[in-house]
Order: structure tokens, then C-alpha cells, then sequence
């Protein structure tokens, strides 16, 4: 979306919640568009406001404006209550998809399912993460096109399924990481970038200078900035990491640092 656009919608959903204190919302924004609605935080009227995306720690998320009468959800969801937040807004819905016979199931991927997805017609901004374990997925979705896309999505692939909307408490599979130790010049955000995927320090720092590295969302100016411990980390095209920190130093002056690698 142009970021120009997307500001202008911001501000209209922002002022229509504040003067006539109703709940408005985006669709799911990507880590680069979050990144600009983060960035106008000090511009927006309405106080009760977040991301949201239906489970802790999503890549795709709606900005949700909330009206007085709904600051509980608000506070639901700072206590951590992913589940309970999103059933107070009503924004976010949950499908699962399980394939109708496990024996002659495909191995299917995130891809498999947002490729099926896409050919019903389906706006990609409606469709927030998708979580599967190769089987079944968990599909969060913007609330308006949920019973739809729980009516028509009968095949993935070469796989028949079967789908039902769910309770957000429901999704029992979660993100896994992988823990990895990496040897960098440095805890410089463009020696970390480059060392965890493997690219010249010259394309990590051009990376962060055409704003394609996010750190918690914002996008990262410098690339001498250095990475704070439990960070997470987002690289436009080629992943996203949280960076636990410094273990050791070797003796020629480089760093082991940790890191989670997302898989």
C-alpha cells in the first residue's frame, strides 16, 4: 500500500473513532506498514489503541482503534490475553483447516494454504498469519470474511479439506526457532544482519539504509545502531530473528552472540 495512502487512512480511522467513538480498524498490515502507523503515534487522537494480529507475536497485524466503552479489551490484551482481547473486538477471526482424510493428505505449506486462499478472490490484506504444522493450518483473518472463507475453502493443493471457524483461544500450533550461535564483527546492526543470513556487511547496511530491516516494528535508521537483547528482528525478503544477545568474546576480539531464528 502507499505509505502516503496509508497515513491518510490511519488518520481518518484514528478521527472517526475519537469524535464518534466507535471501534475502527485496519486490514492486516505487513512489518512495513506497521512500521508507518508506529511512526504517527504522537498524531493520532484516539488513547486506546494497538496492533493486532490474534496471537502473541504475529507478522501481519490490524490497527485497531478502540471507543471508551472498550478500553477492557485493552487491558485484556496488555495483561497478555491475545484470546480474550480479540474475542472482546471482534476484528480478528480463526478458521481451521484440517485436510478430510490424513492418509492421502499432501504435505501442505503456508504458501499451499494462502495460494488457495488468493484464488477465491480474497484480498491478501484480509488474511493475517497462517499457522500450520504441514496438516492442518490456522488461518487468522479480518472477522467480515471469515464465514466465507470458511464456506469455500475446500481444497489446498491436491488436498480436500474441511473448514470451521474457532475460538482465537483454539490455535495450538505456534511459530518454531531455531537457537543459533553466530560469530560477528560486532553487536552493529548491519555486522548481525549480515552474519545471520550470510550477506556482504556493504548489502546489510544498504538493507537498512532503503528501510528494509525492522527492529519491535520501527524501522531501523542507522546501521551502526546496536541491537538490544530480545530484539526481534525483521529483514524484508529474507527473514526474521530475535536477537537474545552476547554469549562470549573470542580472543581476537569478535563476538559469539544468540540468536532465535525464526523456521
Amino acid at each position: 500500500m502507499d505509505k502516503d495512502f496509508l497515513k491518510k487512512r490511519i488518520r481518518e480511522l484514528d478521527h472517526c473513532c475519537y469524535e464518534r467513538n466507535v471501534i475502527r480498524y485496519t486490514d492486516f498490515l505487513d512489518i512495513s506498514e506497521q512500521a508507518v502507523y508506529l511512526s504517527m503515534q504522537r498524531e493520532l487522537e484516539t488513547k486506546s489503541r494497538l496492533l493486532y494480529g490474534g496471537h502473541k507475536d504475529p507478522d501481519r497485524s490490524a490497527a485497531v482503534f478502540l471507543p471508551d466503552y472498550m478500553e477492557g479489551a485493552l487491558e485484556l490484551y496488555d495483561a497478555g490475553d491475545m484470546a480474550g482481547a480479540g474475542e472482546a473486538m471482534g476484528v480478528v477471526s480463526l478458521i481451521e483447516a484440517r485436510p478430510l482424510n490424513d492418509r492421502f493428505s499432501d504435505e501442505l505449506s503456508h504458501r499451499d494454504f494462502l495460494g488457495a486462499i488468493m484464488n477465491l478472490g480474497i484480498e491478501r490484506s484480509k488474511v493475517g498469519d497462517i499457522l500450520t504444522d504441514g496438516s492442518r493450518a490456522f488461518i487468522f483473518v479480518i472477522s467480515d470474511i471469515a464465514d466465507y472463507l470458511a464456506e469455500e475453502l475446500r481444497r489446498v493443493k491436491h488436498t480436500s479439506v474441511s473448514c470451521q471457524r474457532v475460538g482465537l483461544s483454539c490455535c495450538d500450533i505456534e511459530p518454531a526457532f531455531s537457537e543459533e550461535r553466530i560469530n560477528v564483527a560486532s553487536e552493529r546492526a548491519d555486522a548481525v544482519v549480515a552474519a545471520v543470513f550470510r550477506l556482504s556487511r556493504d548489502l546489510a547496511s544498504r538493507l537498512i539504509g532503503n528501510g528494509n530491516v525492522f527492529s519491535d516494528g520501527m524501522e531501523l535508521k542507522k546501521a551502526s545502531a546496536e541491537l538490544r537483547d530480545g530484539a526481534r528482528i525483521s529483514v524484508r525478503g529474507y527473514g526474521k530473528f530475535i536477537y537474545r544477545g552476547m554469549e562470549n568474546v573470542t580472543r581476537k576480539g569478535r563476538l559469539y552472540v544468540l540468536i532465535d531464528r525464526y523456521v
